[in-house]
């Protein structure tokens, strides 16, 4: 009897699998466990009488398994241990009262049982492929059994298998327990003005989305679950929220930072050929100043002289390390280069032209002097200040030997001004 009893089992087993396979259920791979997902599970049934003389009485149980080991315990002999949402009550003596479907179920009516995947104690139970049997009673005797296998997870999960020989209308549905939580992200938190950033909703359960990109977004609003690209016009934190199904709301402040983008501006003072820059920019870490006649500086206030008289297109390009660089340009006109013009007493440069080297004399004694020499392109070779030329005292420009050219020479004392060409040969 033990025998034909095995063989009449596997028999369901095998069907089983085909089942599944052709349900496109994969009942061979356990899922690992990631999640403990509330929910509920219904499995409905009919039994069939056999060949119309004799019938499964009873459905005898209907428990679940997990890997092949009971989800509940019940004791139902002395002997045996079983776990069952539904046990069938033979007689006093087998009478076990089961906590989630209550009494026996009629014959040959829709057996129903519900399953809240919690175990004995009220924990619910992890993620993974689980097993719901049923077995009935052939001629007063244990008979035969079916197996559904099923994905406890996030998803809902629908199995309609195909009618068996003692079992039809079978239909097991998993709902799974979904929370509401209200959830998002940016690709990047960090931006400048007009740099696209994307927000991504990750809320569960969401059915409706309302979000606010906040101060000086664009747009600044948005009613649909997205992702959603989003620029700044202004720099500064942004706080941004996101409110689901018309109630639930994640609020994160200062979320996003918009650093400040550098602004160019410059103005200038004329006082040919020298010209006086004032940097007026925001924002910025550092400065690179084209003087539009070949030479560049990257102080923050710098003067320059041009060597000749034109129009020259000056720009200062303002950077920051973290939003680029921004340039701001302006025409400075020069007019009055190669003049050569005494406010007050007689200075005289010589010899003119010279082999490499220039000296000062003046006719007088004049205090505080600044004497400034420039080459061809404007680039200052030598500069010295605060200097006591005494009257018939011969001074010396620079202490080494000039490079064959055009220099500028520039004396100033006060208000008095000298100005000349000089040429190296």
């Amino acid at each position: 009897m033990k025998s034909k009893k095995l063989v009449f089992l596997l028999i369901p087993i095998a069907a089983f699998i085909t089942i599944l396979m052709l349900t496109s259920f994969n009942s061979g791979t356990d899922v690992k466990a990631t999640n403990n997902t509330p929910g509920t599970v219904v499995f409905t049934a009919t039994t069939l009488p056999a060949g119309g003389n004799y019938a499964p009485k009873h459905v005898l149980a209907i428990w679940v398994e997990k890997d092949g080991v009971f989800v509940k315990t019940r004791k139902a002999m002395a002997n045996q241990r079983k776990q069952y949402l539904y046990k069938w009550a033979a007689s006093s003596n087998y009478n076990v009262t089961d906590a989630i479907t209550g009494a026996t179920l009629p014959q040959h009516q829709t057996h129903t049982v519900q399953w809240n995947c919690t175990d004995l104690s009220g924990n619910v139970m992890p993620d993974g492929n689980y097993t719901v049997i049923i077995e009935f009673t052939d001629k007063h005797a244990q008979g035969p059994w079916y197996a559904v296998t099923f994905n406890k997870g996030t998803e809902p999960v629908s199995i309609t298998p195909p009618n068996q020989q003692y079992i039809i209308n079978m239909q097991l549905t998993y709902t799974p327990e979904i929370t509401v939580t209200a959830d998002f992200s940016a690709n990047i938190t960090q931006a400048c003005p007009q740099q696209e950033i994307v927000f991504t909703d990750n809320s569960t359960g969401a059915t409706s989305w309302s979000w606010n990109f906040g101060a000086g977004s664009v747009p600044p609003t948005a009613n649909t679950q997205g992702p959603h690209t989003v620029t700044y016009s202004n720099s500064g934190l942004k706080t941004v929220s996101l409110t689901i199904n018309g109630g639930t709301t994640v609020t994160k402040d200062g979320y996003i930072l918009i650093h400040p983008a550098p602004e160019a501006n410059f103005s200038f003072q004329v006082n040919s050929p020298d010209v006086q820059f004032t940097n007026s920019s925001l924002n910025a870490s550092s400065y690179l100043w084209d003087f539009g006649d070949g030479n560049t500086s990257t102080a923050t206030n710098p003067s320059h002289t041009y060597i000749e008289n034109g129009q020259y297109q000056v720009s200062l390009t303002a950077s920051n390390v973290n939003c680029g660089s921004d340039v701001h340009t302006e025409l400075v006109v020069i007019t009055t280069v190669g003049i050569n013009e005494v406010v007050s007493g007689s200075i005289t440069a010589f010899p003119n032209p010279s082999a490499g080297a220039f000296y000062l004399t003046s006719d007088e004694t004049i205090d505080n002097t600044k004497v400034s020499l420039y080459d061809i392109r404007g680039k200052l070779v030598f500069s010295d200040f605060q200097i006591n030329l005494q009257s018939g005292e011969i001074y010396q420009i620079g202490d080494h030997l000039l490079k064959p050219g055009v220099y500028l020479l520039n004396v100033s004392a006060g208000d008095l001004q000298y100005k000349k060409k000089l040429i190296v040969n």
